[in-house]
This record gives structure tokens, sequence and C-alpha cells, in this order.
């Protein structure tokens, strides 16, 4: 049977005795019904997974003896730069990038973007962002936990330096390149894919991308959704990345 996991910062493990938050607390006593003595499963979201005994102390919930699992095998890293979107085909995004092995999504506001994430609420909407990215983490048995950076307009993203570095692919349905392995380079290293908004890229923002050092490319012949382009994009792209680096 496999063992229920459990997410839990890492400055709430020590001495090896993880301290469980509130809300995992109450969902290991209160809805899984798990008691004293029952083996579970601890993730920090950084890659640090544990194995260790529950037990209960009034009404803190703790997880003792915590024994390390198996490292996580490092993997270049793959970036989402993903325009923003109806908010519930947002969030189904968010969880289905963290299953496929993304490590950090920049939400990003393009010029025809229908959705605006307002100053004062951005970072309450990050914050649950992460608690989506966190929650799929720990469901596919992942130790890291992508990261959901505040979002961020596009021009800001073309010239970021961190990504200047990586392969960078910008996909919309337009591009005369399909998209192929060869786009990533034979050299291991950093992956950025950007997808854009329901409305489409305007083409002065695919040339600016291209200008910066991006590669254009598309996912074939049919119109996808926005949410669908990005999911196709880390999944075709991800295997690849894996191959690449012989980690199949």
């Amino acid at each position: 049977m496999t063992r229920r996991r459990f997410y839990v910062p890492g400055d709430a493990i020590r001495d090896r005795t993880a301290h469980l938050p509130r809300g995992p607390s109450h969902h290991l006593r209160d809805v899984l019904r798990l008691g004293p003595g029952e083996t579970v499963e601890i993730f920090d979201g950084e890659g640090n997974g544990y194995a260790g005994t529950v037990a209960f102390d009034g009404s803190e919930v703790t997880v003792g003896g915590l024994e390390p699992l198996p490292a996580e095998r490092a993997e270049a890293p793959l970036v989402l730069a993903a325009a923003l979107i109806r908010p519930a085909r947002f969030e189904w995004m968010l969880e289905k990038a963290a299953e496929l092995g993304v490590h950090a999504v920049v939400p990003v506001s393009c010029r025809r973007s229908g959705v605006r994430i307002p100053a004062d609420t951005a970072a309450r909407k990050c914050e649950r962002w992460n608690r989506i990215a966190r929650e799929a983490a720990r469901q596919c048995g992942r130790s890291l936990a992508p990261r959901v950076h505040p979002p961020e307009d596009w021009d800001a993203v073309v010239s970021r330096r961190d990504f200047q570095g990586y392969a960078r692919l910008v996909f919309h349905e337009r591009a005369q390149q399909p998209w192929e392995p060869g786009l990533l380079g034979t050299a291991p290293g950093g992956v950025l894919l950007c997808t854009g908004p329901e409305g489409g890229w305007e083409e002065r923002e695919i040339a600016e991308a291209v200008r910066a050092g991006f590669r254009a490319c598309s996912l074939g012949r049919w119109t996808l959704r926005a949410e669908t382009a990005a999911v196709a994009a880390l999944a075709v792209v991800g295997y690849h990345i894996r191959l690449r680096d012989g980690g199949m």
C-alpha cells in the first residue's frame, strides 16, 4: 500500500522530527484518521523526502524518527512562462505542469491577455498558486515542489538575464518551424518554454522574443487552447530533456 505523503516546510523539520502545520495535521488526523505509530512520508518541497512515524502531542501532530528517502535525480531546470488565462484553466494547467516535472512557472501578462492580476491581490493569488503546485507534487510523488513566481510582463520575461543561458522556446500556432528535439541543443542546460494567451500572441511579441534569442516553434497544425498548449509543450519537451540527459 502506498504511504500517505504530507508537505511540511523545511523550517518545521528539525532533530529528525517534522512538526506538521495545521492543514496537514487536520488532514492526517481528522480526514484520513491515521493514528500514532503509523508510517507516513514527509517532503519539504525543496527536494528532500523522509519516512517517519506519526505521534500526537496534545493538538500537535509530529512525524518522528525521520529517515531520508532516495533523492530525486537532478534534472536540467524546466521553466514554463505561461500567459495568464481564466483562473480555473490556469490552475488546472499549474497542477498538470507540476505533475509533468516543471521546476518553476512564471505567469505572464501579454498584450492580448484577457486576465490581469491587480497589484493588491498578486501576493494572495501567488500563495494560492504555490499551494496548488505543492499539492500536485505531493500527489504525484515529487519531493521538489515547483515555485510559482509573481506575474510578470512579457517584456520583462524576454529580457531576464537568468534565462539567457537556457534554451528558450516560444510556441505559437503560426510559427514556420515545427517543434523538434534539436531545438534543445546538445549541451545539458535549462529550458524555458513560453506559451501564449487565449487570444494568441501579437506578432510583435514573437518578433521581440526572436530578436532576444528565443526560437519560435509550433506544436502542429491545430490551434490548441492555451492550457492545452502549455501541457503539450511540457510533455514533449520534458520527455526529450530526459532522453538528452540520460534520465529515462
